[in-house]
């Protein structure tokens, strides 16, 4: 596939490459491998995710794809959201700006909204994700997780 570099955000491809991701969700300890890879001409990062050690540590057999684009007429970036828990009841789309080192992407569900914010930390070539959703004006983080590239990772072992 030949990508047109003048398609690709320069702040989603420090997404690209392979990763290690760990965190909770709920109680539940998460260890997924993560790929992330431009498609569709440069216009969309997608972001593979897949578990690993599942079973024992509480880590469900859980898969997703997101595609993350941006517009630039409006400088919002776009997350679809496609996973093992399948087509749910509101497929909506994530919508978010860009502030510092960050994406507060926004699913605008009909129970309230549900957030997912990615965070790049360029000294440590790291992200954190932080999920949380709102309810009746009371937000309640549902997950936190961290990707390290796998390189990085095994060098910390």
């Amino acid at each position: 596939m030949n990508l047109n570099d003048e398609n690709m955000d320069s702040f989603l491809s420090n997404l690209v490459g392979k990763w290690n991701l760990h965190g909770k969700m709920g109680d539940k300890a998460l260890f997924q491998n993560v790929v992330g890879r431009w498609v569709l001409n440069g216009l969309f990062l997608e972001l593979r995710f897949k578990a690993t050690h599942v079973g024992k540590e509480g880590n469900p057999p859980y898969e997703a794809i997101y595609l993350i684009s941006r517009n630039d007429k409006t400088g919002d970036y776009v997350l679809n959201l496609f996973d093992t828990f399948g087509a749910g009841a509101e497929p909506v789309p994530a919508i978010g700006k860009l502030h510092d080192n960050a994406i507060r992407f926004v699913f605008a569900y009909d129970a309230g909204p549900f957030t997912n914010e990615f965070t790049w930390h360029p000294r440590q070539r790291s992200w954190t994700m932080l999920l949380a959703s709102e309810e009746k004006g009371k937000t309640a983080v549902f997950a936190k997780k961290e990707m390290v590239h796998s390189q990085k990772a095994k060098r910390r072992l």
